[in-house]
């Protein structure tokens, strides 16, 4: 369990002053819009590693790039017509959803292991999500090697095609602004998610940490342009993200233990102090999340002012919400 370190008050992102141009914005807002070229060779690396081999590594590392590949056209998405985003989206998660059962069960076996020892019921629940991993894997391996990418490149090269048009037309602090723009967009779509937290439906976590990711991969390719992203920042983005993170976990793994418990007879007294374990340790990852939620506020500039005011508040109902858990 990790909570995201407090960030020092780091100046807001601006744009350079016109009286004092930036003599290389140009050469840096190309490289930024073409580095999709780059990200598109990545993410075709990692498939074909995981298409060799589907180990645990592989698979986190091609979701990595998954999501940055992602996360890169929603940033050029001020330069893009909406279509073509979307359209190369969807052909990515379907690509990202082939591993999420396989993933899932690896994550649930690690955290089961350490259980054994102090907790009966998880030394038959253990061995069951063995068993599952290996339908899982057959599966995964099965399915990845039917992964074809013509559709995707063709569309990541219409995206590339229509970014070097638009940067044509407009000047490197036009094009730099429409950049910012997507990132505003992410950033407002993920604090309006925030807002509507539920403390006792984790969905409502879950689906601000996938809007909070994006976010988070889009401020990373960013980071030459916008001098308050440090990595002192970026690190505490990535804390915030893995608190969420763990609490999904711990949802799924509650989940599988439900599944488990449906199909196999274990002595109940046992299967009973197991589960109240495992409940406990999600309600904990809740509370220290809703404690630290409003850091979101931190990470990228409000689009209004009153930001004090508005951050202010947001902690108290965050605060409520963690204490009513």
């Amino acid at each position: 369990m990790r909570t995201a370190a407090p960030l020092s008050a780091a100046p807001q992102p601006s744009s350079p002053s016109p009286a004092t141009p930036d003599p290389l914005l140009g050469s840096r807002v190309h490289h930024l819009a073409r580095s999709l070229k780059q990200q598109w060779k990545r993410y075709r690396k990692e498939l074909k590693h995981c298409q060799r081999k589907c180990s645990t590594k592989a698979i986190h590392s091609f979701r990595i790039e998954s999501r940055r590949l992602q996360s890169s056209l929603e940033l050029l998405n001020g330069l893009l017509p909406a279509r073509q985003v979307e359209k190369a989206e969807r052909l990515l998660k379907r690509h990202l959803d082939i591993f999420g059962d396989l993933r899932d069960t690896q994550v649930q076996l690690e955290a089961v292991g350490g259980m054994r020892r102090a907790f009966p019921a998880a030394r038959p629940f253990h061995a069951w999500l063995r068993e599952w991993e290996e339908r899982f894997a057959r599966k995964t391996r099965k399915n990845i090697r039917k992964v074809k990418t013509a559709r995707l490149g063709k569309w990541i090269a219409v995206c590339r095609g229509e970014v070097e048009e638009q940067l044509g037309k407009s000047t490197p602090r036009e094009a730099l602004a429409a950049l910012r723009r997507s990132v505003d967009r992410a950033f407002g779509r993920t604090r309006q998610l925030r807002t509507r937290i539920n403390a006792r439906d984790t969905w409502t976590i879950h689906r601000t940490r996938v809007a909070f990711k994006r976010l988070r991969y889009m401020v990373e390719t960013m980071t030459e342009h916008l001098p308050a992203v440090t990595r002192e920042r970026l690190s505490a983005m990535r804390q915030y993200q893995t608190m969420m993170g763990e609490i999904q976990d711990a949802e799924m793994l509650l989940l599988a233990l439900d599944k488990f418990l449906r199909e196999q007879e274990i002595e109940l007294t046992a299967a009973r102090r197991f589960r109240a374990e495992l409940l406990r340790r999600r309600q904990r990852l809740i509370r220290v999340y809703l404690k630290e939620a409003d850091q979101l506020l931190e990470f990228w500039p409000l689009p209004h002012t009153g930001a004090s005011v508005t951050c202010a508040k947001a902690g108290h109902e965050m605060a409520q919400k963690a204490d009513n858990l």
